[in-house]
């Protein structure tokens, strides 16, 4: 049987060799501290509307995502990336889960409900409108 000591020290042994396999994975420029070709410096000064723990990020890189509704590949650009956190103060934790011609659908749906719920406000109402009003006002009192 092992002590609680000897497991700390095994459990920090495998840590660190798993670390030491992602450093190995990654490209010698991001080793070494420096930005990725094409990266878009971040701004920390905008980005202190965020409420978090975790590390802010340094700069922003192109990143591919799946349409969670048509399952098309997209590109978030870094560019867009510095536009929604730092400008459109997004949360440091959201990212992009659908393409533009999703969205714009979705947007479209939104303004036609929308529209329809305003035409249906400025309607006149029904003759019985009012005695259906007060027969609901005395049959829940």
């Amino acid at each position: 049987m092992k002590s609680n000591r000897q497991r700390r020290a095994e459990i920090k042994a495998k840590r660190g060799l798993r670390a030491m396999k992602l450093q190995s994975r990654l490209k010698p420029r991001a080793r070494l501290g420096e930005r990725p070709l094409g990266a878009v410096p971040a701004d920390h000064g905008e980005l202190s509307h965020n409420n978090t723990y975790g590390l802010l990020p340094d700069y922003y890189v192109d990143r591919r995502f799946i349409c969670r509704d048509c399952g098309a590949t997209e590109t978030w650009a870094a560019q867009q990336q510095k536009w929604w956190y730092e400008v459109a103060k997004g949360h440091i934790d959201s990212f992009a889960v659908r393409c533009r011609t999703c969205r714009q659908r979705i947007r479209k749906q939104k303004m036609a409900q929308k529209r329809h719920m305003e035409a249906m406000a400025a309607r006149p109402q029904h003759p019985n409108a009012a005695f259906f009003r007060r027969r609901m006002r005395l049959s829940s009192g």
